[in-house]
């Protein structure tokens, strides 16, 4: 039920990024009764917290346990219809690995797919491609400090692919064989993951840990583990740790989707009844380590490389406590207070006097480690001390005058109509974020609650939700062990251990000033004064459930009415051109524009802080980017705010300010963001890959710093005001509305616009794309570990509306090659843990696409991977693919789509522009049957087409020669 607001730190966000740590779903969702006579827990077994808590859990979801422990819970949903999700939740993660097993929770998840009693090695990932799954986006898992989770996305829910997913799952809970030449053979895939994932950001939250947790497993415990220990470890080692830890008494069954409940139960006994513990080891008697208070000190990590960032953190011991209403409460107080102060901090961070360009705050529970409240700056280059000091300051004067009646009416405003939103859309909620919100439950001891019981208890609370409780909570919230004062950077800039020292205690002792008070102002664009251009043509599309509208003032309008999910609205207003009305000579301006988009400049008459004080309690978006093909604004909203978010689309189309506080304020993070590019392969090669597969056209990659640091504000504005004035319109509208009411709205705000033009003449040259025919092996160097290295290599094609047919084999032969890589590159050699292929073929330009494939692998690897990728090209020229590999490259993209046309989220991206090009209609229409026609001989064919080796370009990222070191004095 807890509506918790986890907030994670600069390091921390860069250590998930990379994937070394994992990330748990937030908590609310739903419940249900357990069976009456549930077998006893067994110690240190999993337990449902409705058994501890006086929360009534959800009738939706089933919860069960099988006598010999093991627990599961069935929630039927329907949406999108006929998906089932399956997830297996282990209670166990690196914390419980020995010096001995360092990492060997996560290469036991590698090894889950290497083998079972049932199942050979490689078998696994196979027979689920059959099945429409695909390795990677429905097919994965991952570890934790104390969970190791599984996860199954079926796109279909008939009984043989659920009974498959389930018996796969009781092969990994009890069957899996951890032959020692498997175990070998995966050794450079694991070694590949932890080489690919390492980037200063990690290293930092590495070391910073082990600072913040003395005396703790958590800072030596990370989920990837020791090189050496996964490098060299005996199959003994995995078979002591699997049998300790994957037992029935910490396993959970998660079966989320369209199904019967009684049957899925049925299932789940009959496949997982049997399975028994192999180990007699106590659960109950772990230990990770004794929690040590903390005084006030300071922490410094410098690497070349890693984004600048500061923190003070607050610790108390770990709360291993049930979730209880009285608990709630306190976390709602605590969600509360945390968001008026981040309000007053990105309030600050947009001023141009603020010395930081991003600061917030936010607790976090450490697993089996500590409570943490921190408070995380990115200061403005130069201003290290000056941004620490100004953001505890506003700390200090939180703390010493508390809020105001108005800031708690605001906040509380937005929590209600968060939690209104979501309980009018219960009945549709998405069956992926219900079975990982589920598994989240498990992990975090919460009950699951229904949208209506989190809105339900709000409602009881919020009455006690004061101004004097929020103040007088914003005394206390400070008040844990420590703080630790952290300051990670390539260079301190004189900021260092003591500097910070002597400015905390500075202004602990420093009487602060009482903060001003913001006013909030009217909305003032509900009308645009204008009568309502006149519907010259209405079309309707019945076989997609479409409605195209034309004004007579040019604007054009299709709209989709959906069931899909209750509540939920989508609006993409599209204006056309996109970069072929904008040459080269414009990059600059537009990367700002798509750096900063609308919404931070502002509105005319209401800066953006003045439009979220405003529309507090309104559900609405801004959301503005430059594209190959148009310009789009876009935003999310409810039936109830649908007026609202057409106004406000309306407002930025007329009247956008474009500020220069906006740019300033993205020019001070450049620096910093800079200062990292050249840490890992991967982000040098997202920075200048895009332009070298271009043939150098300067609107697409990363321009130097200075040049960006040096863009004009006028500039940029001129060239986003010119698309939203004059460029032609197309909005489109899906989800929880009636044409009828879309009309209505569309009255009063887009049908007021002038007129417009019905087409956009393309800029001399900005409507030609070249692939490169010169200089076709280039080297990119990285400063990141000497181990680190990206080969890439891409194949000419041609533009997607040359022939659709063509396209659609393409794109096939690109899945089979995928399939491919990964058997020779990542199962064969061991030398990749990320290696995948596919197919850009623009709607655009003209003869613009190519067929790339890339791997992360050690440098010397390169030239191996070089050479394999050609004879598997030549072995796609040579002859056709087998059936059986040509299911497992089709079938999951077929499943697949016939689950995202179920959504909102698939019609808002593919409908937009059918008016300006009906040839993407027709895209729409012929998709399925173009995919499905595909056959060996037409995959052979595109091989022979397109894989010709003298074509292609070579891109490798590998590291910088670095300098010799000094010899030792």
């Amino acid at each position: 039920m807890s509506i918790r607001s986890q907030f994670l730190t600069a390091a921390t966000v860069a250590a998930l990024s990379s994937g070394l740590l994992s990330a748990t779903a937030l908590t609310p969702v739903a419940y249900a009764q357990t069976a009456p006579k549930a077998p006893a827990v067994l110690p240190g077994g999993i337990e449902f917290a409705q058994t501890h808590s006086d929360i009534t859990p959800d009738p939706q979801a089933r919860f069960g346990r099988l006598p010999n422990g093991l627990t599961y819970i069935i929630y039927p949903n329907k949406t999108p219809p006929g998906v089932v999700a399956l997830r297996m939740r282990f209670g166990t993660g690196s914390l419980m690995e020995s010096e001995q097993q360092l990492g060997l929770a996560h290469f036991l998840e590698h090894m889950a797919f290497n083998g079972s009693k049932n199942v050979p090695e490689g078998d696994m990932v196979k027979i689920l491609e059959r099945h429409g799954l695909k390795f990677g986006p429905d097919t994965n898992a991952y570890t934790s400090f104390d969970e190791t989770v599984y996860m199954l996305d079926l796109p279909k829910n008939d009984e043989e692919i659920i009974d498959t997913g389930l018996f796969l799952f009781r092969e990994t809970a009890g069957n899996l064989t951890l032959d020692p030449k498997a175990i070998d053979r995966e050794r450079g895939v694991v070694l590949g993951e932890e080489r690919a994932r390492n980037s200063p950001g990690f290293r930092a939250y590495v070391e910073w840990a082990k600072a913040a947790f003395p005396g703790q497993l958590y800072g030596h415990r990370l989920p990837i583990g020791s090189t050496k220990v996964i490098a060299e470890a005996p199959a003994q080692a995995f078979i002591d740790y699997y049998n300790d830890f994957y037992r029935p008494e910490l396993t959970t069954v998660v079966v989320a989707g369209d199904v019967d409940a009684d049957a899925i139960e049925a299932k789940i006994k009959a496949k997982f009844s049997d399975l028994t513990p192999r180990s007699k080891r106590p659960l109950d008697k772990l230990s990770f380590g004794t929690y040590t208070p903390q005084k006030a000190s300071a922490y410094t990590y410098v690497e070349p490389g890693l984004s600048k960032s500061m923190q003070v953190t607050w610790f108390k011991p770990f709360d291993d406590a049930w979730e209880t209403q009285a608990r709630d409460f306190d976390d709602t107080l605590d969600n509360l207070t945390l968001s008026i102060l981040n309000q007053r901090l990105e309030r600050q961070a947009k001023s141009p006097e603020s010395a930081f360009a991003a600061a917030g705050a936010g607790d976090d529970t450490v697993a089996k480690t500590a409570e943490t409240l921190s408070v995380s700056i990115t200061p403005k280059p130069g201003k290290e001390k000056d941004a620490f000091e100004q953001a505890f300051t506003m700390v200090r004067q939180f703390e010493t005058y508390g809020v105001t009646e108005d800031e708690v009416t605001r906040e509380l405003s937005e929590m209600a109509a968060s939690l209104e939103a979501q309980a009018k859309g219960e009945k549709t909620r998405n069956t992926g974020a219900i079975v990982n919100a589920l598994v989240g439950s498990v992990a975090d001891k919460e009950v699951m609650t229904a949208p209506s019981q989190n809105l339900a208890f709000f409602n009881s609370i919020k009455g006690r939700l004061t101004a004097p409780a929020v103040s007088a909570r914003a005394k206390t919230l400070f008040s844990g062990d420590g703080p630790l004062l952290t300051h990670w950077a390539s260079d301190l800039g004189g900021f260092d251990k003591p500097a910070m020292l002597a400015s905390y205690e500075a202004i602990k002792a420093k009487a602060v000033e009482k903060p001003a008070v913001s006013v909030k102002k009217a909305w003032p664009y509900e009308t645009f004064g204008k009568a309502p251009a006149l519907i010259s043509k209405e079309t309707v599309l019945s076989d997609i459930g479409v409605t195209e509208l034309a004004y007579a003032n040019g604007v054009k309008v299709n709209i989709k009415p959906t069931t899909f999910k209750d509540n939920e609205i989508l609006v993409n207003v599209r204006f056309n051109g996109g970069l072929t009305a904008i040459g080269q000579d414009k990059a600059l301006p537009l990367q700002a524009a798509n750096w900063v988009g609308v919404f931070d400049g502002g509105l005319g008459k209401l800066d953006s802080e003045e439009i979220k004080d405003t529309l507090a309690g309104r559900i609405y978006g801004a959301n503005f980017g430059i594209g190959e093909e148009a310009a789009t604004l876009s935003g999310g909203t409810t039936p109830a705010d649908f007026a609202l978010q057409m106004q406000v689309l309306t407002a930025f189309v007329t009247d956008t300010a474009y500020r220069p506080e906006a740019l300033d304020r993205l020019k001070s993070f450049l620096p910093n963001y800079y200062q990292t590019l050249s840490s890992t392969p991967n982000s040098v090669f997202s920075t200048k890959a895009p332009r070298l597969l271009r043939n150098g056209d300067t609107r697409f990659g990363l321009p130097e710093k200075d040049a960006a640091l040096a863009v004009k504000n006028d500039d940029a504005k001129a060239l986003v005001t010119g698309i939203l004035s004059t460029a032609p319109i197309e909005i489109t509208i899906v989800g929880d509305i009636t044409v009828e009411d879309a009309k209505k709205v569309l009255e009063t705000t887009f049908a007021t616009l002038p007129k417009r033009a019905e087409t956009v003449a393309p800029v001399k040259g900005a409507d030609t794309l070249r692939f490169p025919t010169t200089n076709l092996h280039q080297v990119l160097t990285h400063n990141g570990r000497a181990d680190q290295n990206l080969s890439y290599v891409a194949w000419p094609t041609t533009d997607f509306f040359a022939d659709t047919k063509q396209a659609r084999a393409t794109e096939m032969l690109a899945e089979v090659m995928t399939l491919r890589l990964i058997d020779e590159i990542r199962e064969k050699q061991g030398a990749s843990y990320g290696s995948s292929a596919g197919s850009v073929m623009s709607n655009t330009f003209k003869g613009y696409g190519y067929l790339a494939a890339q791997a992360t692998v050690k440098p010397e690897v390169d030239q191996t991977f070089y050479d394999s990728l050609l004879a598997i090209a030549e072995d796609l020229k040579a002859k056709p693919v087998e059936a059986d590999e040509l299911l497992r490259a089709r079938k999951p993209v077929l499943d697949r789509y016939d689950v995202q046309v179920k959504t909102n989220g698939y019609w808002i991206g593919a409908l937009p522009g059918i008016q300006a090009d009906p040839r993407d209609l027709t895209a729409i229409r012929t998709r399925k049957a173009e995919v499905e026609a595909v056959t060996p001989a037409d995959i052979q064919a595109m091989a022979k087409k397109w894989l010709i080796k003298e074509k292609l370009l070579r891109i490798q990222v590998k590291p910088a020669d670095k300098p010799a070191a000094a010899p030792a004095k």
